[in-house]
């Protein structure tokens, strides 16, 4: 079967599941949710293989065709996050020594490569392509978000976490995660008002309506981990700045949630579509920056938060596999 770029967040939407089986044996002290998200990882790692066999049995054939997609060249940055997250769910399920550190490492400049020449070649077709309002939505952010999810592998891949990767290569990743963070503020600004004025006034997907959630959220997350790397002296980050900072991106979370989520209830009805996982995947990176801030701070607000996001996001990962199955029942 021949499958788009806009098949990866199904398996971004499962890795979600097992993140927040993760997040919640830790804050419970539950090692049987530990082990679902054992699961449900590797169970994740099949449908990517599944969904990428069938997305380059389509990229042979059609690639004239996608290149030309707004929304399916940045869904296409998805290939790298994927690859982010399976890095980070292996150390943290699997095993992680000398050899798999750097093994790690080529994976996440291999997943970096990927979603920086997706957002180049997006920024490049969207000022020489005459664009059609259809094609302005939400979904053009996630070339951005892409590139800040680096954080998700580097993050806990460097010293402090684990001592095995050398500083010469801490300092370079450090400099992507700054370089990127950068890049992905300006783009949200750029594209995100872009997009946001083109839903208000021709109510485009409703599912997209989720995603600057996950832009706010990928920002937080690298702002609370940037003062782990002041020990390198080549730049200074202030942990209490940078809490604050993530705080104020925590409002704009809640309420860009809250929204989209009344708006979910109110679609609820709606054909069944695999744009559903949209709400998905930025609800997941929320609850993980809501889950560091709690680990922070010890405030039961963020605790709140995760958990009810993990419910929410268990309930939005069913409601979107149905609307899976039914797209695949139609396709065959």
């Amino acid at each position: 079967m021949k499958l788009g770029s806009e098949w990866f967040p199904v398996v971004i939407g499962t890795f979600a599941l097992s993140l927040v089986s993760w997040m919640n044996s830790i804050l419970f002290k539950l090692p049987i949710l530990f082990d679902v998200g054992k699961v449900i990882y590797f169970l994740a790692l099949v449908i990517f293989i599944i969904i990428f066999s069938g997305w380059i049995s389509r990229i042979t054939t059609n690639w004239r065709e996608d290149m030309e997609n707004l929304n399916r060249i940045s869904f296409t940055a998805f290939l790298g996050v994927i690859l982010f997250i399976a890095g980070f769910f292996f150390m943290t399920y699997v095993e992680i020594n000398y050899e798999i550190a750097y093994a790690l490492l080529v994976l996440y400049f291999l997943g970096y490569a990927i979603v920086f020449l997706v957002n180049v070649y997006l920024g490049y077709k969207l000022f020489t392509k005459d664009v059609r309002q259809n094609e302005i939505s939400y979904a053009l952010l996630v070339p951005a978000i892409a590139l800040s999810a680096n954080v998700i592998l580097s993050a806990p891949l460097l010293p402090p976490s684990f001592p095995f990767i050398s500083t010469y290569f801490v300092k370079i990743v450090y400099f992507i995660m700054l370089f990127s963070v950068g890049i992905t503020f300006f783009q949200v600004i750029f594209i995100g008002s872009i997009a946001f004025l083109s839903h208000i006034i021709y109510k485009g997907s409703s599912a997209t309506v989720m995603i600057p959630v996950g832009a706010a959220s990928v920002l937080a997350i690298n702002v609370l981990v940037f003062p782990s790397y002041n020990y390198l002296h080549l730049f200074y980050f202030p942990p209490e700045f940078a809490l604050t900072l993530a705080i104020m991106l925590w409002g704009f979370e809640i309420w860009n949630s809250l929204v989209a989520l009344i708006i979910a209830v109110k679609h609820i009805k709606d054909k069944p579509s695999l744009t559903s996982w949209a709400y998905v995947f930025p609800l997941a990176i929320s609850s993980f920056s809501d889950f560091m801030l709690y680990q922070e701070t010890s405030l039961p607000v963020f605790e709140a938060t995760e958990v009810a996001f993990s419910l929410a996001i268990i309930l939005l990962y069913a409601y979107s596999l149905r609307n899976t199955i039914f797209v695949l029942k139609n396709k065959v």
